[in-house]
Order: C-alpha cells, then structure tokens, then sequence
C-alpha cells in the first residue's frame, strides 16, 4: 500500500530545513534578507513566485510561503496513495483543512469579503484552492457546512446536524467546538480499519484529540496566551517525536506521519525564525525552539 508514496515521501523529507539550515536563516538582518535567503532554496522558490503581487510586504510573503509551503506538501500527499491507505493519510493531513476553514469562516464573520478570503486563505489538504474559494463564498453558514459534507472533510449527515444546530443555536463558539469535533469523528472513521497501519493513525489521532482538551481547559484557567503558548510546545513536541520515529516504519504509515510532522515543525520553527528577524523575540527564546529539534 504505501510503497510508491513513501519512497517519493523519503525523497521530499530529504528538502526540508535542518537545524543548520534554519539556524543560518535565523542570522538574516531582515525580513527581506530572509525572504532573499528563501528564494535560494529550491523547494520555496516556486513557492515564493507563484505569491505574485501578494509578495510586496516581505514578512507577509514569508507568512504566505509558510502556508503554501505546507498546502503543497501536505496536500501533494494524497496524490502518492490509493485505498485503503489513502485513508489513514487524509486522517493525519485533516487538521490542515480544519485550519482553512476556521480561518474562512472567521474572517467572513468578521467583514471580510467573499473574494478577499477567497484569494489569500491558503489550499488544505483535501480542500483545494477552488473549493476553499467556494466555503468562502457560501451565502450562510449552513451553506458552507453543506459544502464541507460534499467535499468530504465530514460526513454529509454531520454537516446537516452542524448547520441545523447553528440555526437553533448561533453562538460561534458553541460552531467552532462542534466543527472541531466533527472533524475529529470523521479522523477516526478513517483510521477505524484493522492492522497495525490503522492503530498507528489512532494512536496519532487519539493524542491530537488529547492535546485539544489540555489546552482547553488551559484557555479557560489561564487565558489565550498561556494556552497558545502550551499548545505550540506541545505540538512540537508531538511532531519532533513523530519524525523521530518515522525512520522505524519505512513501508508503512509512519513514514507518511513522520513526513508530516516535520513539515509541520518546520512550519513553527520558520514562524519563530521571522519573530526573531524581525525583532519580535530574543536569540534566547528562538534558540529554544529550534533546540526542541534534538529532543
């Protein structure tokens, strides 16, 4: 099942950011040095050029980079595997499209227009730029829940409940809690089948279900940030174990998983990377993060 996908897997591990290389980017004076320094490398450059007019500002190019650097990559998964592998992998790239589309659904709420989402709201996963451009023009919210089910990032009848519990109840993050779990529900129909393939992803999918309830319950006792904060450590943690791993299941799924989770650390890391270039964070607190890679 995953013999084709996870050699190409094992040839694009081999072009994302070491610690040498993202310790080099950290010495940039800039924003736009950094963003130069991009441009170097062969696996952003097409992602840098294909932002067009989008890239005047250079930290919010290096922002948009990031994100399309992970819709690529995460997204180009799906097309290296069939059934019944297919499955577990769309389960581990999810929460990549849940991201999307809280996004849209936020900055539609908050104003924005239909076109303006469209166009810079970033492809996931299973949602590509066309159908994310489709969630952000949905005219009500249950229309663009009905979307979700007919893309099928939830099922058609969880969507149906979704919409009909937002017209009885319109709170927003009564919406947010009950798509969240929605997409978790349609994770673990994914990885329900048998082997030791599937009890990898439930194991993946049962500690991401876990980490959602600590930081929960560390919003409500200390606040955004406290939990913000928790939520980054702890994923990063999550992914730099996962990739450590990754090299003990060569033909299976967690070569896939391993693969992800570096994309996603390094993601996190290229975020704390810019904060310290562009003098939002010390040496001290960057080189923590970037430490956390060895552990």
């Amino acid at each position: 099942m995953f013999d084709y996908g996870n050699a190409r897997v094992a040839a694009l591990r081999g072009r994302l950011l070491d610690g040498d290389a993202l310790r080099r980017l950290e010495e940039a004076e800039s924003p736009a040095a950094l963003l130069v320094q991009l441009e170097r490398l062969d696996d952003w450059r097409p992602i840098l050029r294909g932002l067009g007019s989008l890239t005047i500002d250079p930290r919010w190019a290096i922002e948009l980079a990031v994100e399309g650097h992970r819709s690529a990559r995460l997204g180009g998964l799906l097309t290296l595997y069939g059934p019944p592998a297919r499955a577990l992998v769309e389960a581990l790239v999810l929460p990549l499209d849940l991201e999307r589309v809280l996004e849209v659904l936020r900055r539609r709420r908050a104003g924005e227009s239909p076109e303006t989402v469209a166009a810079t709201v970033s492809p996931g996963a299973l949602l590509d730029g066309r159908r994310v451009g489709a969630v952000a023009r949905a005219s009500t919210v249950p229309h663009a829940l009905r979307l979700l089910g007919r893309f099928g990032l939830i099922t058609r009848a969880a969507a149906g409940s979704l919409g009909a519990a937002f017209e009885r109840d319109p709170g927003w993050a009564s919406l947010e809690a009950r798509l969240v779990a929605a997409t978790s529900d349609a994770q673990e129909a994914r990885v329900a089948g048998p082997g030791a393939d599937a009890d990898q992803a439930r194991a993946i999918v049962a500690a991401q279900r876990e980490q959602r309830v600590t930081v929960a319950a560390a919003l409500e006792q200390e606040g955004a940030a406290a939990a913000a904060e928790l939520d980054r450590i702890r994923t990063l943690a999550r992914h730099d174990r996962l990739a450590a791993r990754a090299h003990r299941d060569p033909l299976g799924i967690g070569s896939v998983a391993g693969y992800v989770a570096s994309v996603e650390a390094q993601a996190i890391r290229l975020r704390a990377v810019l904060a310290r270039v562009a003098g939002g964070w010390s040496r001290e607190r960057t080189g923590a993060w970037l430490a956390l890679e060895r552990a």
